[in-house]
């Protein structure tokens, strides 16, 4: 009987603990290294004002942090440590994860683990993270993307050293970065199939709605693209804020992806008159069409170039659509670059129907799009541009 009874309440002590846990997530971490005293902090790596849902003081290089969330969160901790003979990038590490409502374990060395700000060359390690099945999911994930990942970047990186260092950009120079583009091109397409795989595989996982979330930016998207990535979530995501958020970004994606007409809209033009977008578009051929400042040193940068392009290219066509919100501004680059192709300017600025009809958020954005609107290239500038148009314009060489 006694035995009965000591198995009945270790049972539901055991109930207990498991309730216990499911009222929040509690996070011991173990640190190595010169941190004592250091400060942890944790917040919510979506919030923009990085709110701290808790904080501690490592002590014996030990630290506990303790909360709740909803579902499944990625949350940003933050160590801030004590030494003074450290630079102030190397004082604030960082490191982003999954939490969710569970006993969790965080190990790392404060000598590797990663740095809020980059620094060159630091060999960094992630730190070990138990306790929370999202956040396996989300590292068994990037285990395989790291390889393209890392090949993608080392390309992209030889790729500007050749193309943008040059100091005149001679065929020979352009002809290898557009053989360069081409590679890039195939790992980018490896890396956004596999994000596609998964959000298929995973669609109920907060980590395939954040996986999403990073293809909103993907120039190579296409509308068939967004309108499967939107179907597989709603079953799981509906009705909930980060989806609907979703919906949204992806909505305007759509208006931009490959496939789309691009929107027509009312623009400026230097002498005041307002002309539409789908009036400019070359009656043949393709034309670029390019969003842009006068504050924006890349934009400004890439004119040589784009005169290049329409030396080399009589039939192509240029469209610069400004987002100054300065007209006297936008004016004044134009008479100091003296740009030979069409120049337009967005009337309300970035933060109105460049943003809103278009979805730009940062300049610059280039669009390729052909005699009927329709967009055959996102991001089409440098060596894409060059890439594009030697496909394009082939026949005529």
């Amino acid at each position: 009987m006694k035995k009965y009874l000591f198995l009945a309440v270790m049972a539901l002590l055991a109930v207990a603990c498991k309730q216990k846990a499911s009222d929040g997530f509690v996070i011991d971490g173990k640190l190595t290294g010169n941190v004592e005293n250091a400060v942890v902090k944790i917040f919510d790596a979506a919030d923009p004002t990085m709110t701290v849902v808790d904080s501690a003081v490592v002590k014996e290089g030990k630290f506990q942090l303790k909360g709740k969330v909803d579902e499944p969160t990625m949350f940003q901790l933050t160590i801030d440590l004590p030494d003074a003979s450290l630079s102030e990038q190397e004082r604030t590490l960082a490191y982003a994860f999954y939490v969710e409502n569970a006993p969790m374990t965080f190990t790392a060395d404060a000598a590797t683990m990663p740095t809020l700000f980059y620094i060159p060359d630091r060999k960094t390690v992630n730190p070990v993270i138990t306790g929370s099945p999202t956040q396996e999911l989300n590292e068994k994930f990037n285990a395989q993307m790291a390889d393209k990942e890392n090949r993608l970047s080392e390309l992209s990186e030889k790729q500007a050293s050749v193309y943008y260092s040059a100091e005149e950009r001679t065929d020979s120079i352009i002809a290898e970065a557009v053989r360069m583009e081409s590679e890039i091109e195939a790992l980018r397409k490896e890396c956004n199939d596999a994000r596609l795989d998964f959000i298929r595989k995973n669609a109920a996982s907060i980590v395939a709605l954040d996986q999403a979330g990073i293809l909103v930016y993907a120039d190579e998207l296409t509308t068939t693209d967004v309108d499967e990535i939107l179907k597989v979530l709603e079953p799981s995501w509906k009705g909930k804020a980060r989806y609907d958020l979703l919906v949204q970004q992806m909505t305007t994606k759509k208006n931009m992806a490959l496939g789309s007409v691009i929107p027509d809209a009312d623009f400026s033009t230097t002498d005041g008159k307002t002309v539409k977008l789908h009036d400019v578009l070359p009656k043949e051929g393709y034309a670029l069409v390019e969003f842009w400042a006068s504050w924006c040193s890349p934009c400004r940068a890439e004119i040589p170039h784009l005169k290049q392009i329409v030396s080399k290219y009589p039939a192509f066509h240029i469209i610069s659509l400004s987002v100054d919100d300065d007209d006297a501004a936008w004016k004044k680059a134009l008479d100091q670059d003296k740009p030979s192709w069409t120049q337009l300017r967005c009337p309300d600025g970035i933060q109105g129907m460049a943003n809103k009809v278009y979805g730009i958020m940062g300049v610059p954005a280039c669009f390729l799009v052909d005699s009927e609107g329709k967009i055959v290239r996102v991001g089409a500038r440098g060596p894409v541009l060059d890439m594009m148009l030697s496909q394009l314009y082939a026949s005529n060489k």
